[in-house]
């Protein structure tokens, strides 16, 4: 097995104050990340989490344990052929510890994972560590964004998932995104919330592609143009959005 972790590594705030977890287990759990592939899943052994950070079998057994007791991750083993010789270890990512609300799941069982939640079969990487991930944070931060937030970066690949799960195809999602920083850009506001807003409205509409929302602000701008400056639409759905001031935009 080829043991490349990727450039980030995520550890949510569910997983990072969770007193339960002995102390080293959350860099574990980060560690898992940065390895897992694109199924969400993470075939790294022991022996390298021993090496990495020089404690014993037993050690990274123990944190191994409380992460699975508290719902983080799934282990899974794979068999030999015609035998009960293991083969393959691997850990999934638990999804339910990336909810897109940010607030961390709130049902947390002493008896393992409950029925009701889901390995990361949707894949956490597919749209945080793989699709369009490198594009859309060197775009932020060349373009005037700053240096882009870990959460800023999990919300940015949330709305990669939603347009695709609107219709978008993988190419098309990044790309709307992609463009929701250029419209900030445009309009010289270099935030988040302003981002978020635009992100808002596009899927509201179901805009699904970079053509069709290409088409509406078109549309938008046209409509715009015909008003009186003086006025402001107040029903507008842009507003009242995060820390975004009606100074900020630019109709």
């Amino acid at each position: 097995m080829n043991e490349k972790p990727g450039y980030y590594a995520i550890i949510p705030a569910d997983v990072r104050y969770d007193k339960r977890l002995p102390s080293k287990a959350p860099l574990l759990y980060g560690e898992i990340t940065a390895l897992a592939n694109k199924s969400g899943s993470c075939w790294a052994s022991d022996d390298y989490f021993c090496r990495l950070y020089g404690v014993s079998r037993s050690t990274v057994q123990a944190w191994m344990q409380a992460l699975e007791r508290y719902g983080y991750i799934v282990r899974n083993v794979t068999f030999k052929p015609d035998s009960k010789e293991i083969d393959k270890r691997y850990i999934t990512l638990s999804s339910a510890v990336y909810p897109k609300t940010g607030q961390g799941y709130t049902e947390k069982s002493d008896k393992g994972i409950p029925k009701n939640r889901t390995d990361n079969n949707t894949s956490l990487n597919n749209t945080t560590t793989t699709l369009g991930e490198p594009e859309l944070i060197n775009f932020w931060e060349k373009n005037g964004f700053g240096f882009i937030s870990p959460k800023n970066r999990e919300d940015l690949m949330y709305w990669v998932d939603d347009f695709k799960k609107i219709g978008s195809t993988d190419e098309q999602a990044v790309q709307v995104v992609k463009q929701a920083m250029s419209n900030a850009i445009d309009n010289n506001v270099r935030r988040y919330s302003y981002v978020n807003a635009i992100l808002k409205n596009w899927e509201s509409l179901r805009l699904t592609s970079l053509e069709a929302v290409t088409a509406y602000e078109a549309q938008r701008t046209q409509r715009q143009k015909s008003k009186s400056t003086s006025r402001r639409a107040s029903t507008d759905v842009y507003h009242n959005q995060g820390d975004v001031q009606d100074e900020d935009l630019p109709w």
